[in-house]
């Protein structure tokens, strides 16, 4: 059964990713994080997992029509498999993105758009009005053939869309964790995620483990590992993708312009959030 890690892009899943792979798959021996335990953790959709079954879709229409058997594909080792996705919640042609008899849970993260506008803008190397455009846009869609790696096409919608779909997650409990209180207290609220998934499968609940990976995920080790070995899933040749890792960097970087377009856009989803009054 599949346990998704859900995100808009930029909002802290592979933080996420990477404690979690420390907590259920590195020898906490080690002192450093090795990038290749995400392999355990892989995105989805992905052109392996289509090749799997047979298929090498041209569309987004054809990836959706494919999305389930892929999982069940996915799902016939009879374990728990760990997914990330930037993908909404939904469908598509009446194609389903999941269902109850593939998904066990989510863990969505969610950021302040004004802070992913930039660490977005800065991944994909385009200007802050050009990406500024891809989060606002309803429907949007991220075809990464341009990248020339892994990943196939995901439905993502605006921030606001891909927030709502994942907060209307209905096939089992699910999880929402702010980005932002990830950065602030850390250990309480990745205790919670640990908590959440002993709910649903029994993980152990270990304080000091969970102390452990947190000190060995630190933003600051990785962005260090990064400059030191690479980071296989950073499409940027200008930009780490253990760049900033900070909260409202929008303060000194964004408009006003821009950020009345995203507060008014996504006034309702921010209000909730707390990200505005």
């Amino acid at each position: 059964m599949i346990v998704w890690i859900a995100s808009f892009p930029k909002s802290g899943n592979t933080w996420v990713r990477t404690f979690l792979c420390s907590y259920l798959y590195m020898n906490l021996k080690n002192e450093d994080f090795d990038f290749g335990l995400l392999k355990n953790i892989l995105k989805f959709p992905n052109e392996k997992q289509y090749e799997d079954i047979g298929v090498k879709p041209k569309n987004f229409e054809e990836v959706a029509k494919y999305w389930i058997s892929v999982q069940e594909k996915i799902n016939s080792n009879k374990k728990i498999n760990f997914l990330k996705t930037h993908n909404a919640f939904g469908g598509l042609e009446n194609c389903p993105f999941t269902n109850k008899a593939n998904t066990l849970g989510a863990i969505y993260l969610v950021r302040d758009p004004r802070d992913v506008l930039i660490s977005y803008s800065r991944h994909l190397e385009k200007s802050i009005d050009e990406t500024l455009e891809l989060v606002l846009e309803d429907d949007h869609k991220g075809w990464l053939n341009e990248y020339k790696k892994d990943v196939i096409g995901e439905i993502r919608g605006s921030w606001a869309q891909n927030y709502n779909s994942w907060k209307n997650f209905y096939l089992t409990e699910k999880i929402i964790i702010r980005y932002e209180d990830l950065i602030k207290d850390p250990f309480n609220n990745f205790s919670n995620i640990i908590r959440y998934l002993n709910k649903l499968f029994g993980l152990e609940i270990n304080d000091e483990k969970i102390k452990k990976c947190i000190e060995i995920t630190d933003f600051n080790k990785l962005k260090k590992l990064e400059m030191k070995t690479g980071f296989v899933e950073n499409y940027s040749k200008k930009e780490l993708f253990f760049n900033q890792g900070k909260s409202k960097q929008w303060q000194d970087i964004l408009d006003e312009k821009t950020v009345l377009k995203l507060e008014k856009k996504f006034k309702k989803e921010m209000q909730e959030l707390k990200y505005i009054d």
